[in-house]
Order: structure tokens, then sequence, then C-alpha cells
């Protein structure tokens, strides 16, 4: 067995706090997000935590008016891929940003992007949180039942420890030899042919083997770290914290839920935490925000009360029952009796069987789905439901564009981290290495190359002008396409360049979502009002072409009307030679 108990023992402690103990968020208020993260679960799945029959061996129906809401929500966001755009202030990267959004478009086509965003979206609905975190190349969404937040009052994930459990089978053990310790020791201590979602849930017997493996991302001690990798340890070691990321192997004990961290399978230092999050709700005292689950817990269990109520009551008022002085004569009509017979007597007689306080149960059931509609914003006008006759057409603009604030206002919010992590995560990646060959397979247009080289030496002749003798504009073009032919001659030189030139580009690159989506309708919709007022044809010419850039149209490509000088090229993209 390893050393570095101190390390071990400390994660061990914060899992078990964490599953065991509630916080204080306020006085008198007590708060555990492992038994929230359950009971949203439950809510999800509508299980009832008692079993789906009551006292009475009765079913209990799950009345669901939770999943329509989120499913609004996730409508009236609309939230696409065609959303994601990158772009640049700069005049000289504009045809740099349209090869990007190239690249961009098809690996979001590649990698199923569309489907993870609506997922993380319904998520966010339903849950009030997502948290996405940077993985090699990529990203990857968190699952929140087994990511422990371990100060569950931070506000961010930047002021709390965090752990994620994993449960990995011996492939992705193995595929990690070289890069984590105790590889071998792992697949044959740790191993467990039981699967279980969750640390508390029951756990299930399984033909191949599991391991527990928890990263840990935030501060840690300094002298731990260092024993870890076994470093010189100084004095001032045990005082200092430094951000880390420490990955552990594990076993849940047989008998509690405690885990025992068997290996500490790396440790590393980290410049931040390599996490972006996503909250519905506003900050409470608690990371955890509210979401559509939780804001209709009463809600939801109020309607299944009533739902319920009504269905037993109508089972008994569904049944004929006879009431007769001759019981011999009502268990002849009960079991002999055939359609059309007849019978002879005074005194038989059907008792009424009705559900007594239904219309009080159908009022309660109204003011229940009307309070839903209030705290989770799906009225008529959201949900697409018709709405009550009469309605005036200026009251149901009125009502769908005030709905569509919110759904604006959460739109921006949940905009924010996933430009975030496009512009930080991946930007980068989609564009290192990213060679003339590349360009062509995406664009396809040897013109487009062309212009690229364009740019490349149009930069290179502003680079080197001092150095170069007296000339006028004649002399200034032919240098220019000398340059261009040199280029063209040598592909290695314009590989050399193009890699330059996206480099400089991410530092002035970012990615825009939708916080400017609505303004730029706005503006194209001005612009295009002023376009059939306009007489002058070159300042149609100009307006039409800021109107098709902002479609995503290459407009440089353009032949361009009689009269009209072209744009200038502005020096920036890093092409010296």
């Amino acid at each position: 067995m390893e050393e570095y108990t101190d390390l071990k023992k400390q994660i061990e402690t914060e899992i078990l706090e964490y599953l065991t103990k509630d916080v204080y968020i306020s006085e008198n208020y007590s708060f555990s997000q492992p038994k929230l993260v359950k009971r949203i679960t439950q809510f999800e799945n509508h299980i009832y935590p008692t079993g789906k029959t009551d006292s009475q061996k009765k079913y209990k129906f799950w009345y669901d008016i939770i999943s329509s809401r989120i499913s609004a929500e996730v409508k009236n966001v609309d939230f696409d891929t065609r959303n994601i755009r990158v772009k640049s202030d700069r005049i000289i990267d504009s045809l740099l940003s349209i090869i990007t959004n190239l690249k961009l478009a098809f690996w979001l086509h590649r990698n199923g992007q569309a489907e993870e965003l609506n997922s993380a979206l319904e998520e966010g609905a339903g849950w009030g949180n997502v948290v996405w975190k940077k993985v090699k190349g990529n990203y990857e969404r968190v699952d929140l039942k087994n990511f422990y937040v371990i100060n569950q009052s931070a506000r961010t994930l930047n002021e709390s420890p965090t752990i994620e459990r994993h449960q990995l089978i011996q492939s992705d053990i193995r595929a990690k030899e070289g890069v984590w310790k105790h590889v071998k020791k792992v697949l044959d201590e740790c191993k467990s042919n039981m699967y279980s979602s969750t640390v508390e849930t029951q756990a299930n017997e399984t033909t191949v083997p599991y391991y527990d493996i928890y990263e840990r991302n935030g501060e840690v001690c300094l002298k731990y770290l260092k024993e870890v990798n076994e470093e010189q340890i100084n004095e001032k070691d045990e005082n200092t914290y430094v951000l880390a990321r420490v990955i552990v192997a594990g076993m849940k004990a047989q008998s509690t839920n405690n885990v025992e961290i068997k290996y500490i399978l790396f440790a590393n230092q980290i410049p931040k935490m390599p996490f972006k999050e996503y909250h519905r709700g506003t900050y409470k005292g608690r990371w955890f925000r509210e979401g559509l689950y939780e804001l209709l817990f009463d809600i939801q269990v109020r309607a299944n009360q009533i739902g319920n109520q009504i269905a037993k009551g109508l089972e008994w008022a569904s049944r004929v029952i006879f009431r007769h002085d001759d019981r011999l004569l009502v268990q002849n009509i009960l079991t002999g009796m055939r359609n059309g017979d007849m019978i002879k007597t005074r005194d038989l007689q059907q008792v009424e069987v009705r559900l007594q306080g239904f219309d009080q149960l159908a009022n309660d059931w109204n003011r229940v789905i009307e309070l839903a509609n209030e705290i989770a914003n799906s009225r008529e006008v959201v949900l697409g439901n018709a709405l009550p006759s009469g309605t005036p057409l200026g009251a149901y603009n009125q009502l769908n564009a005030n709905a569509n604030k919110l759904y604006m206002f959460i739109q921006e919010k949940f905009a924010i981290p996933v430009s975030e992590l496009f512009e930080e995560w991946l930007l980068p990646e989609l564009i290192k290495g990213l060679k003339g060959n590349d360009i062509f397979a995406l664009t396809g247009d040897t013109e487009m190359m062309d212009r690229l080289r364009e740019i490349y030496a149009r930069d290179w002749y502003l680079r080197n002008l001092l150095v170069i003798p007296p000339h006028d504009a004649q002399i200034r073009e032919m240098l220019i396409q000398s340059k261009m032919e040199e280029l063209r001659k040598r592909p290695v030189l314009f590989q050399k360049n193009t890699q330059d030139a996206f480099t400089d580009f991410v530092k002035y690159a970012y990615v825009d979502i939708t916080s400017e989506k609505r303004d730029i309708e706005a503006d194209l919709q001005t612009l295009s009002a002023i376009l059939g007022q306009e007489a002058d044809p070159i300042r149609r010419s100009f307006i039409i072409d800021i109107i098709l850039k902002e479609k995503g149209f290459d407009v440089a490509s353009f032949p361009k009307p009689q009269g009209r000088t072209p744009m200038p090229v502005m020096a920036g993209a890093g092409a010296s030679q």
C-alpha cells in the first residue's frame, strides 16, 4: 500500500461529509445537495419515495406537470448550433473568420453538438444547473448526480473544491498506462463486479469489473502535492495551498456508503479550475440553484394528490349498485340477469353513488395549474395551446412578448458559459495546425486561397515597408504580386504563414452566440428599410454588402460594380517573411 495517507484521508473525509452532513445556509435552514439531487432524480423518473402503491395496495398515478414546462422552455429559448459564430472586429480577419466558421460548422456537425446543446439546455431547465469540464481537445458535461461540491454554499466553482465520481472499465484504466501511477495495482485490487449509478444507489451485479475513480479539483496543501510527486518539501509548503487536479482510485465499504481511497493515481498543479457553469436561478446562499423540478416540487405533489383523489372517487362513482329488501333478488340480478330481462318488484332501487367534493377538487386542480404556470412562465401562449375564445389579438401579442422576455434572459445566461468554453477551449484546438489543403477542403475555392495569399503578401509588404527603397504604387503592386507568386511556388512557406495568421487571429477572435443576435436582427431590419428608400446605386451596394456580411456571406468574393473602390486590407495577420 502506498503512503500519502494525509491526502487520501482528506479526500475520504470530504466525500463522507458531503454525503452525510447537512450544511447551514442561514439560521434554522440546513441544506444537503445530495438529498436534493436524489429527490430531483425521483421526480424526473416519476417515482414515489414510498412506492407505486398506497397503504391499501391501490396504484398511485403520477400526473406529470413538469416535463411539458421544461419542453416549453427549451422550445422557446431556441438555442441551436447555428447561433454559434466566430467573429473578429478587425477587417483583416474577415476571411479568417469565414474559414474558421466553416471549420466550426463542420466540427459541430461531426460531433453531434446540436443534440448535446439541447440536452444541456433541458438539464439546465429541469435541474437548474449545468457544468462543463475541459478535457483534452474537447469538453464534456458533468454528471450532477456524481458531482460533489464540497463547499455547498459557494457562489461559483472557483470558491470550492469539487470531486467527480466515475465508474470506469478495464480498457479505460489501461489506456492511462504511463500517465497514471499504480495502474496494475488498481486493476488487480480495486475491481468490483458491481455497478451503481451513485455511491448511495443499490449496486447491480455485472459480468465485467468496474472501478471507482474520483477526480478532485481545487486547492490542496502544497506539501501533500509534493509528497505525491516525490519533490523536495520546504518549510512554507505546509501552509501553502495551490490549485491541483488529483485522481484517486477508491472502493465502497461493504457495510456503509463510506469510500476508502486506495491509490493516488495522478496529482498535478493546474492554473485554474477546469469548469464552466450555467445557473438558471439566482444565488440563494447555496451553489446548487433552483430548476423547474425543485420550483414545482410542492405543485407536483399536490397535483398527484388531487389526481389520485379524483381517480379513487371516480372508481367508486362508476359502480352500479342496487338496493332491495330481498337479498336473494339482488344476488340474482348480479349473477343471472341478461340484457332485456324483466323483473317484478316494488322496492328495487339503484343506489346513487357520486364523488362528493368533485367541484372543490377540480377548482383546486385549476389553482394548482395556474400557480405552476406562474412559477414556470408556461401559460397557454407559451405552451402553444389555444387561448380562451374572444381573446383580442393585441392581448395575445402582449402576453407572448412578456413571456419571451424571460426566455431571452435565459438564452443570454446560457450563452455566456457556452461562448466562453468555445472561445477558450475549442477555438484554439479547431484552428491548430490548419493548413492550406485543409482550407481548400473546407472551401473548395481556389479563389479564396488566392485571397488568403494576397492577405499575407500585403501584410508582408507593410511589415517590410521601412527596408524597401522609395517606390510608387505600381511598384508596390508588383512587389505584392511577386510575393503571392512566391507563396504559390513554395507551399511550405504558405503553410507556415497560414499557421501564423491563425495564431494571431485567436488573439482577436471571439465567439458570438446570442447576446448580440437580437441587436443584429434589429440592425438588419433597419438597413433593409433604408435600402428601399436609397436611390444612390453605390450606397445601395454598400448596404447590401453589410447585410450579406452579417448573414455570413463572403462579400469580398463578389464582383464589384463600376465606380466603387474596394475596401483596403489592414495589417495584422502575421505573415512576415
